[in-house]
């Protein structure tokens, strides 16, 4: 069986916040490891009826890549800018995989996207760590294959990166970075 190509896209599941106060003086430097252990070649497995793999669904895009971008949308809806030399954000990915599940007529696709967030000053003194996961069901899809695959990795995608846009404590660590840099100058 041939494998399953697919794009996978951000789909913000955020409503068009208002920028933070302070936000627009906070530079973020963002980068993005894969801390994958298994499964990294691929984002999903096509599977037959009887729930046996039979091909990698793979995604045309790099996914480490388009979950710092993801991030990155988000930290400039909240007003951050993005560029060198600023406070050091590093995301981890730690999975991004759909499981397909055969059911008694139909099957369901089950994502888990996953992956950690630091936050570093510039001496490389860590000011926060986080995890966040999104996770995604879509019911009753009748082919194992990467266009479902595709849906639910989105869904998921969405849910991960809405806890970092919510999270509170995040949004004032960095914004604390700016109290941190003008303190020093």
């Amino acid at each position: 069986m041939v494998e399953d190509k697919v794009p996978i896209d951000y789909v913000s599941q955020v409503s068009a916040p208002a920028p933070l106060p302070g936000a627009e003086n906070v530079l973020i430097t963002l980068s993005a490891k894969d801390r994958r252990t298994q499964l990294a070649d691929r984002v999903s497995t096509k599977k037959n009826g009887y729930g046996m793999e039979m091909a990698r669904i793979i995604s045309t895009n790099d996914v480490v890549d388009l979950v710092r971008t993801s991030v990155e949308r988000e930290f400039k809806a909240q007003g951050f800018r993005i560029g060198p030399g600023g406070v050091a954000v590093t995301i981890e990915l730690q999975n991004f995989y759909n499981n397909f599940q055969l059911g008694l007529v139909t099957g369901t696709a089950l994502a888990d996207v996953s992956f950690g967030l630091k936050v570093r000053d510039a001496t490389g003194a860590q000011l926060y760590a986080h995890d966040y996961s999104g996770s995604a069901k879509i019911d009753d899809i009748m082919m194992m294959t990467g266009d479902n695959a595709k849906a639910a990795l989105q869904k998921a995608l969405a849910a991960a990166v809405k806890q970092v846009v919510d999270d509170t404590a995040l949004q004032q660590v960095l914004l604390s970075t700016l109290t941190r840099s003008s303190r020093g100058s």
